[in-house]
C-alpha cells in the first residue's frame, strides 16, 4: 500500500467556512464526540510517523486534501443525467451520502449496500428541507455508528462554537452518548449559570423548556440548552444519577468562555491541575499556567481528569506534548484506509521529569482518555481511579450546502502501546472510588 504523502503543508484542522463539500476539524467533545481513532492493529496496516507543532491548531493531514478532492470527483460521477435535475433537498441528501462515502472508517458500511442506499434516497420525492434531514438521519441510522450524526444548522454551530471555546449558553457539559437512556450531566463549567442555579454531576435532565428531553440526543439537547445571551431556559433536573430529588431550574444564557483549565498548589511542592474539557485554547492556557509554576519548587503533580468528556481532539494531544520528552509517541491514528499515523511530540515538554498523577472515573472519555492513555502507555504517570468511559474513534464534522453538517467517524485511534480502548477504556494503574466531593488526598495510593 502506497505511503502518505508529506511534502503538503499543513491543512488547518478548524475550517468553519471551508469548502462545502468538507468542512472537516478534529474535535472530542462532551455532547458530540472525539476526533481520533483506535482500532487492533493489522498486518495490512502501513505505519507512518506524523509530527505536528507543538502548540497549535493545525494538523499535517495530506488526507483530507486527498478527500476533499475525491469528494469532488465523486460529484462528477455521481450526477444525475441530462433532464434529471434534482430538488434541493434532494441534491442535500447526496451531498450528505458523497462525504460518508468517502470517509466513513468502516468501508463495508455496516455491511450495507451504500450505493444503492443513495439511489434510493436521491430518487425520493422531498416536501421540505425537515424531510431531506429526516431522510440522513435515517441513512446514518443504517451505519449503526452513534457518533456518526447530522447535526442541524443550530447543532452544527453549537458544535463549532464548543471546540474554539466559546458558546453562549448555562455551562451544562453531558456525556457524549446517553447513558441508560438518560441525558447525563458529566458537570456544570464552573462559575456558569448551571453551577450557580444548582446543577450537579450525574443530575439526570428530564425536561428542557417544559418538554420533554428523553427523546433528544445529547447535540439536540445542547442546541435547546444554547441560546441568545439574556434568554431564559428552564432545566427539569433528577440529582443523584436520577434517584433524588427533581427539580426545575431557572437560569439565564451568558457569553461563556470556556475556562478548561484551573490550577493551584495544595501543599508546598504539589501542582493541582483541573481540566475541565478541551477546546482550542486549552493546551496554551496550561502551558501558560506550567511555566508560571516551572520556577517555583513542584515536586509533584496531580492531573485531575475527572468528568472530562473530552472536546478538541488536537488539545488532547497538545497538552500531552507538555509532559512528555520530545519523540514520545503520543497516539495512533488508523484512517479508513489501513493507513497508520503516529502522533507525538517534538520537542521536551515544560515539566516532563516531575512524578505525577492522574485521576480519571468513568466519565473521562475521548481525547481525555487520549491523554491519559500517553500519560500510561509511556510510564509519565500513574491513573488512579476507575475505568474510563471508552471513546476510541474521531471524527470530522462537515458542514452542508445549507448550513447543516455532519459528524463522521473517520479513523480509530490507539493508544502509545498499541490498545484499542473504544467501548472498553483505560484501566487504572490504582483502582478506587475518589467522590468528587472528597479531598483530593484520600484518592491517592496510600504511602504516595
Amino acid at each position: 500500500m502506497p505511503k502518505r504523502q508529506r511534502q503538503h503543508p499543513p491543512v488547518p484542522v478548524w475550517c468553519p467556512s471551508a469548502m462545502k463539500a468538507m468542512t472537516a476539524f478534529s474535535f472530542s467533545t462532551i455532547s458530540s464526540s472525539t476526533v481520533m481513532f483506535s482500532t487492533p492493529l493489522h498486518p495490512s496496516i502501513t505505519q507512518q510517523r506524523r509530527t505536528e507543532a507543538p502548540i497549535g491548531l493545525q494538523m499535517s493531514m495530506p488526507s483530507v486534501r486527498t478527500r476533499i478532492v475525491a469528494a469532488a470527483l465523486s460529484g462528477l460521477l455521481l450526477l444525475p443525467p441530462p433532464g434529471l435535475a434534482l430538488t434541493e433537498p434532494q441534491k442535500l441528501v447526496a451531498e450528505a451520502w458523497r462525504i460518508v462515502d468517502q470517509s466513513f472508517v468502516d468501508r463495508t458500511f455496516n455491511h450495507k449496500d451504500w450505493f444503492h442506499i443513495r439511489m434510493k434516497s436521491v430518487k425520493r420525492a422531498y416536501a421540505s428541507m425537515e424531510d431531506a434531514y429526516k431522510a440522513i438521519r435515517d441513512m446514518l441510522s443504517l451505519l449503526d455508528d452513534p457518533y456518526t450524526r447530522f447535526l442541524t444548522p443550530q447543532q452544527y454551530i453549537s458544535i463549532t462554537s464548543t471546540a474554539t471555546g466559546e458558546v453562549a449558553g448555562v455551562g451544562v457539559e453531558m456525556f457524549p452518548t446517553r447513558i441508560d437512556n438518560n441525558l447525563k450531566v458529566t458537570a456544570p463549567i464552573d462559575d456558569s449559570p448551571a453551577e450557580r442555579a444548582g446543577v450537579r454531576p450525574a443530575d439526570i435532565i428530564t425536561l428542557i423548556d417544559g418538554e420533554d428531553a428523553q427523546p433528544l440526543t445529547p447535540d439536540e439537547a445542547a442546541a435547546r440548552i444554547r441560546g441568545k445571551p439574556g434568554s431564559t431556559v428552564i432545566l427539569t433536573v433528577v440529582h443523584n444519577e436520577g434517584k433524588g430529588k427533581e427539580e426545575s431550574l431557572t437560569m439565564v444564557r451568558e457569553n461563556l468562555r470556556l475556562k478548561s483549565v484551573k490550577a493551584t498548589m495544595l501543599q508546598p511542592g504539589e501542582l493541582y491541575i483541573k481540566i475541565k474539557q478541551f477546546s482550542s485554547t486549552t493546551a496554551t492556557d496550561l502551558k501558560a499556567v506550567l511555566e508560571d509554576y516551572s520556577s517555583q519548587k513542584v515536586d509533584r503533580i496531580i492531573l485531575d481528569l475527572r468528568n472530562n468528556s473530552g472536546g478538541y481532539f488536537p488539545g488532547g494531544v497538545d497538552v500531552a506534548r507538555l509532559f512528555l520528552k520530545g519523540g514520545t509517541p503520543i497516539v495512533y491514528v488508523v484512517d479508513k484506509s489501513g493507513v497508520q499515523d503516529e502522533i507525538d511530540s517534538i520537542n521536551d515538554g515544560v515539566l516532563t521529569d516531575i512524578p505525577m498523577y492522574v485521576l480519571v472515573n468513568s466519565a473521562t472519555a475521548s481525547a481525555s482518555e487520549i491523554l491519559a492513555g500517553a500519560l500510561k502507555d509511556n510510564g509519565r504517570a500513574d491513573l488512579v481511579g476507575e475505568q474510563t468511559f471508552g471513546k476510541g474513534v474521531v471524527q470530522t464534522v462537515s458542514q452542508l450546502s445549507d448550513g447543516s453538517g455532519l459528524a463522521v467517524t473517520v479513523a480509530r485511534y490507539e493508544t502509545p502501546g498499541h490498545i484499542d480502548i473504544n467501548k472498553v477504556g483505560i484501566a487504572p494503574s490504582f483502582k478506587k472510588p475518589c467522590n468528587l466531593d472528597a479531598d483530593v488526598h484520600t484518592c491517592l495510593p496510600q504511602n504516595s
